[in-house]
Formats: C-alpha cells, structure tokens, sequence
C-alpha cells in the first residue's frame, strides 16, 4: 500500500508540473496575442480557446496538490468555535462527502467524454477534439477523489502524514 501512496504523491508533483507549465503557456499566449494585435494587427487564431482550456487544465491539475497542501477556501467561522473532536468529525465527514462527490463527477465526466467522442464534437475555433481535455478532466477528479480517500483512511487509521 505504502508504494501505491508514494506512486500517487509522484503522480500529483506531476500534476502540479503540468499545472504551472499550462499556466505559463496561458501568459505567453496571451502575451503574445496582445503584442501580435498591436504591432502587426494580427491577433493569434483561437488564442481565447487555448487560453480556456490551459485555464481548465489548471485548475483540474492542480486539485490533488490543493489538497494536500490544505488551501481549499473553507468556512471556519463557526466550526473554530467546536471542540477538537467535533472538528474531526466535521472533516471527516466533509471529507466522506467530498470523496463520494468527486468520485461520481469523475464517473460522469468519464461518461461525458464518451458521448462527446461518439458525437465527434470539436472546439469551435480550432476543430480540437474535446473528449480528450474531458478525460483528463476526469482522471484529475479520480485522482482528487483518491487523495481524499487517502484522509479518510488516515482519519480512521490514526495515521500521520509525512511531510
């Protein structure tokens, strides 16, 4: 089990890799689209397409390392104010419920990327394919789901992360 945990924290530094590469393509872009327009007045084709799905990518890749590094946007106002214990058991059944929720929106989205490469819906612009950014849409929510997984078992276990 424990290689399983260490192949999936390689996994998410991938991850995070290829977030911060998608945000760098989503600067140079556009960047590069602003200067194209005003020099040349010649913008570059689909960029606000490109942009998107860099946006997209972004966010879907960099879930796992959010996660872990516990910088989800939370509403601690009044949970602050219970017990530990009280707060434990509020994180452990957030955490329930947010596994059981990404499990089923990878699930979906598994079932979505299906249908749309059945139907061979391409992006407006570009003619990309979209079932492909729907698949690794889904894999992220997967493995999101599985990281919170990974706390769930903790919590229960008594086990401590390494940092």
């Amino acid at each position: 089990m424990k290689s399983f945990w260490f192949f999936m924290d390689k996994l998410q530094d991938y991850m995070r890799m290829a977030a911060a590469v998608c945000i760098v393509a989503m600067a140079t872009i556009t960047c590069s689209d602003i200067v194209l327009r005003v020099t040349l007045n010649s913008p570059i084709f689909g960029s606000e397409e490109i942009v998107s799905i860099c946006a997209i990518l972004t966010i879907a890749f960099s879930m796992p390392y959010a996660h872990k590094k516990d910088v989800h946007i939370g509403v601690e106002i009044l949970v602050r104010l219970f017990s530990h214990r009280t707060q434990a058991i509020i994180k452990a059944i957030t955490n329930i419920l947010s596994a059981i929720l990404m499990f089923i929106i990878s699930w979906r989205m598994f079932l979505f990327a299906g249908s749309i490469a059945k139907s061979g819906e391409r992006s407006m612009n570009l003619q990309l394919p979209m079932y492909y950014f729907s698949y690794i849409l889904a894999g992220c929510f997967l493995i999101f789901a599985i990281f919170i997984l990974k706390d769930i078992i903790m919590f229960f276990t008594g086990a401590k992360e390494e940092r």
